[in-house]
């Protein structure tokens, strides 16, 4: 390794792989153990010297497995729902992680590291303590978080750039890009967290439902992207004014529109409708439903129940926070919004809103 000008003394690696509150396990392609640390030894009830070399499946849960194949194939950081798993010894776990790829001299993958957060007892960010928590809670939470971070990683990003000018050496250099294009992945999904803001009173207004659908629709009908797809619209004309943010609102069915268009491969069609909803009320006010309805590839079934999670995604270039935005702010609106879906058939979203009482 050559450095161009001298530099302070450095933690060893070994030392700052220890410090880490959470478990920490570094398997190979192969899912063979190369590394871990003594919380993991804790956690899995096993010594590294017995796991060192054999394959993560001699006392890891298949979950964490699949979260690494994921983490490989789609070349970024995979979050891990919660799980509960049986270990070997017979002990229930609850678990939480995190999959990261890492990178060769070539800027090839050959390893993932996991780093795994032992939930028990706290819990504090399982889906049932989710739904508990009031919106403006969640909020508070998520919006205290990204600015928290948002400091450290321009840190981090920071240390990345004088590593990259320091140091000649081309490992250095290329793990130093690494950290760069992976800080500047975050800083973007720490600006979608700055949407949960919540919207004041002031900015609410009586809306024309069909006026945001319609400006929607124009601009994805005039995206060369989706050029081959078309759109069919059937609006109750006689449906009332709702209250809302219209940037907000505008949001919502965009990105609903969007992942629609996505899940067509090749010529398809998108059917945007609205009608009154005369089955039930909505909290106890009349309501209306916004369909947007695709012949696309369809939901399955072990992703229906995680799609408005947090960074739950099943695209590689997804963010996973798009849904769950969505959610958020027909919530915010005294709303619902659910799901009906078919693989190889297509898949409907039904957004319910509170008309105005203005």
């Amino acid at each position: 390794m050559k450095k161009k000008e001298s530099s302070n003394n450095v933690l060893d690696y070994k030392e700052i792989f220890e410090a880490f509150p959470e478990s920490i396990i570094i398997l190979d392609k192969s899912f063979s153990v190369l590394d871990m640390n003594d919380n993991a030894e804790t956690t899995f009830r096993i010594s590294r010297k017995k796991a060192k070399g054999k394959h993560s499946n001699h006392f890891m849960p298949v979950e964490l497995e699949e979260l690494s194949i994921r983490a490989i194939d789609e070349e970024r950081t995979i979050f891990g729902d919660e799980i509960n798993p049986i270990l070997r010894s017979g002990d229930k776990i609850s678990i939480q992680a995190i999959a990261s790829p890492l990178y060769d001299k070539k800027g090839l993958i050959d390893r993932v590291f996991l780093q795994i957060k032992d939930i028990a007892g706290t819990k504090f960010l399982s889906s049932k303590n989710i739904q508990e928590m009031s919106t403006s809670r969640f909020e508070t939470l998520m919006l205290g978080l990204a600015h928290e971070l948002k400091n450290p990683l321009s840190g981090i990003r920071g240390a990345a750039q004088i590593l990259a000018d320091d140091f000649e050496d081309e490992e250095i250099v290329k793990c130093a890009e690494i950290i760069t294009k992976e800080a500047d992945r975050l800083r973007v999904l720490l600006d979608s967290l700055k949407q949960l803001e919540p919207f004041t009173e002031e900015v609410t207004e009586p809306l024309d439902i069909h006026d945001i659908l319609m400006e929607i629709i124009y601009l994805e009908s005039m995206s060369h992207e989706h050029e081959i797809i078309q759109y069919t619209q059937n609006y109750d004309i006689t449906l009332p004014q709702i209250n809302g943010d219209r940037n907000s609102l505008k949001q919502v069915f965009l990105n609903l529109i969007k992942n629609a268009s996505l899940a067509i491969e090749g010529n398809g069609n998108i059917s945007v409708s609205t009608r009154w909803i005369t089955e039930h009320k909505l909290k106890g006010q009349r309501a209306i439903s916004v369909e947007v309805q695709d012949d696309g590839c369809g939901i399955p079934s072990d992703s229906m129940e995680k799609i408005f999670s947090p960074f739950y995604t099943t695209r590689k270039e997804g963010s996973g926070l798009g849904l769950f935005l969505a959610y958020q702010i027909v919530a915010k609106h005294g709303g619902a919004i659910l799901v009906e879906s078919e693989v190889g058939a297509g898949t409907v979203f039904k957004v319910y809103l509170p008309v105005s009482t203005v």
